[in-house]
């Protein structure tokens, strides 16, 4: 899982996010690994305002991937 909250990180970052809005997607994240119901928090919508649900993909390749499934934004990651 250390992989990809690297990598949504890098994204937040590269969009511009602040280091509020960075802080804030981070509890979002630590609260779903503790609590199972909680969804995984998509970056892309955490930028606007919502907290919606990362789901898993299937492998393929050398790269795991999740997709949110309300903006349908895709993040790669290497497992």
């Amino acid at each position: 899982m250390e992989s990809l909250q690297l990598e949504l990180l890098r994204f937040l970052k590269t969009e511009g996010a602040t280091e509020p809005v960075i802080e804030g997607w981070e509890l979002a994240w630590h609260t779903a690994l503790s609590f199972p119901d909680e969804p995984l928090p998509c970056p892309a919508c955490f930028l606007d305002g919502r907290i919606e649900r990362l789901v898993p993909l299937p492998v393929d390749s050398q790269l795991a991937a999740v997709r949110c499934e309300a903006c349908e934004a895709k993040f790669e990651f290497a497992p």
